[in-house]
């Protein structure tokens, strides 16, 4: 007999949600990210003022059925702009300037969770709704250290490489989404 796996939930995050976001996004920057670094992670100090209200934002959260019930399995989060000028170089700032520019950010999944399919849905439902919010572009940016992350996004559905950063402080890799490789 095989049991059936439900599929992970994702959903828009509720103000509820946002402690266990919090402890969820903590612990992932200081297992695989180097650390909270406040130029790089001020919006961990304001999930609320940062997702829940703004337009053109969003957080979405994934769970995953336990135990005791539905379990926070990992994050995203789309915000309006493109990558931070101070970190990138000029020309892919100039590349969204004048545009109306959504970003992925803060795919996250908890290690423990990986491979069930939650990052996918999480990516797939932020850029989604970025595209539905009106952005004429998505981009984001990944870790290629962090195991998985560069697979992960290479073979995201209409994803296309802009930028290989590395090796910048955060081996960073820019991608652009195309809206027509998400499907309906």
């Amino acid at each position: 007999m095989t049991l059936a796996i439900a599929p992970p939930v994702v959903r828009a995050a509720r103000r509820e949600d946002l402690p266990a976001v919090a402890v969820h996004m903590r612990g992932m920057l200081e297992r695989e990210l180097g650390g909270y670094d406040p130029r790089l992670h001020a919006d961990i100090d304001d999930l609320a003022g940062t997702y829940l209200g703004p337009v053109g934002t969003r957080l979405f959260v994934g769970t995953v059925e336990g135990p005791d019930g539905p379990v926070l399995a990992g994050t995203a989060s789309v915000r309006a702009g493109g990558p931070t000028p101070r970190f990138v170089p000029a020309w892919l700032t100039d590349r969204y300037d004048g545009r109306r520019v959504g970003q992925v950010c803060r795919v996250w999944v908890d290690p423990a969770q990986r491979r069930l399919g939650v990052g996918r849905r999480l990516a797939v439902e932020a850029a989604r709704w970025a595209f539905g919010a009106g952005y004429e572009t998505v981009c984001l940016h990944t870790n290629a250290s962090v195991p998985g992350a560069l697979a992960f996004w290479t073979s995201f559905p209409g994803a296309v490489l802009v930028h290989d950063a590395r090796p910048d402080p955060w081996s960073t890799v820019h991608f652009e989404l195309d809206p027509a490789g998400l499907g309906g």
